[in-house]
């Protein structure tokens, strides 16, 4: 699955839906996301492709806590210009600059709207510690959503049908630790009429995983040296492909738990919107 300079100019309309579910200790959160998304192939950068992704349409259910500064910091991500990496993945954030100078034009807004609350300054400077370079940027949208659908690892990629290659992701922002490093199997089946589907299932890669923070964590915060602290996690995502780079529809789900302490789940799906011919 190589990159055809013959694609260049196509672009695809999708429609994102995002559940998500969390349950820490006595907090509990739900979230659900609808987003309209238009992804184009706009020009090649050392042979490499440069994808813009606009996000015109963004509504969320939650606007408490930080789920509303999400929403609220929603403009620096409707236009996002990008290559892909050695991994088929986010790699550099070419529009670093426009995504900056929007954050500038934002920034008044921001901090008058929040102004009352107790860790506004701290995630000002979180936001413009991300913003400082392209590269931290990027390593955020890696593995975050909508991103990670959109750009996988799988088109830089040579499958044989029923063969199964190995593949990275990560769970962003989890308690303690970083995130969640996870290893992948990857297949790629032909269906009957003639598009392909690749399946994916995760597992925790243990040992880049930082258990032992985790650990830490539960234990102090549960003041019982034997509590369960171990991560369970079940994982997977599925491609519908209809031909390179564009997907038909797209899915991933994980579901990421300690027993009695934390109950983390997430489903997200992609799916491509075909305009119907007017009358």
């Amino acid at each position: 699955m190589q990159v055809n300079t013959d694609n260049k100019g196509e672009f695809r309309k999708y429609t994102f839906l995002r559940e998500e579910r969390y349950q820490f200790q006595g907090l509990r959160n739900e979230n659900y996301i609808e987003a309209e998304l238009k992804v184009t192939l706009s020009s090649f950068e050392q042979e490499k492709p440069v994808f813009t992704v606009e996000m015109p349409l963004y509504r969320q259910t939650n606007t408490e806590g930080m789920y509303k500064w999400v929403g609220d910091l929603h403009q620096l991500r409707k236009k996002i210009v990008c290559t892909l990496n050695e991994n088929g993945q986010l790699g550099k954030i070419i529009n670093i600059d426009e995504v900056q100078n929007k954050w500038r034009e934002i920034k008044p807004k921001i901090i008058l709207k929040h102004r009352n609350e107790r860790y506004r300054e701290i995630f000002i400077k979180g936001v413009e510690e991300l913003l400082e370079d392209g590269k931290r940027l990027a390593e955020a949208f890696r593995f975050a959503m909508p991103y990670q659908l959109l750009f996988p690892g799988i088109h830089l990629k040579e499958f044989k049908k029923n063969q199964i290659i190995s593949g990275y992701r990560e769970l962003p922002n989890f308690i303690a630790a970083k995130s969640v490093p996870i290893t992948t199997e990857e297949k790629i089946s032909e269906l009957e009429d003639g598009r392909y589907q690749i399946d994916v299932k995760g597992s925790i890669d243990e040992d880049r995983f930082e258990q032992d923070k985790v650990t830490a964590m539960i234990r102090i915060l549960k003041n019982r040296p034997r509590v369960p602290t171990l991560l369970q996690l079940n994982y997977m995502e599925r491609y519908l492909l209809e031909e390179w780079p564009w997907s038909e529809q797209s899915m991933c789900m994980s579901l990421a738990q300690i027993p009695g302490s934390l109950y983390r789940e997430e489903k997200n799906i992609l799916k491509a919107i075909h305009d119907r011919p007017t009358a």
